[in-house]
């Protein structure tokens, strides 16, 4: 696993969060996101088709992750993906 630098991660989402980022757990949510694309390639297309969710399927994703016992804010949806997104750019 390449691992990305904290810095590259918090300027990445920095912007695409539109504010100073600079969240630990945001960090360690990326590292297991990599982990979990590099442990099969089914793992790798669930997690690149996060990533193509519209607005629609955002929605549905937020209702299943609420009923699963986790709640998320539109805000944590977006933050999680752009997460993901960058995430998916350091898988081998």
């Amino acid at each position: 696993m390449k691992k990305p630098t904290k810095k590259a991660f918090y300027e990445y989402m920095s912007l695409k969060m539109d504010t100073k980022y600079k969240e630990q757990e945001g960090y360690e949510i990326l590292l297991d996101v990599i982990l979990t694309a590099e442990s099969s390639e089914s793992s790798f297309m669930d997690l690149v088709e996060l990533t193509l969710m519209n607005k629609t399927d955002r929605l549905i994703y937020r209702n299943q992750q609420a009923c699963a016992g986790t709640e998320m804010t539109p805000k944590q949806v977006d933050e999680y993906l752009s997460i993901v997104e960058f995430g998916l750019e350091y898988v081998s």
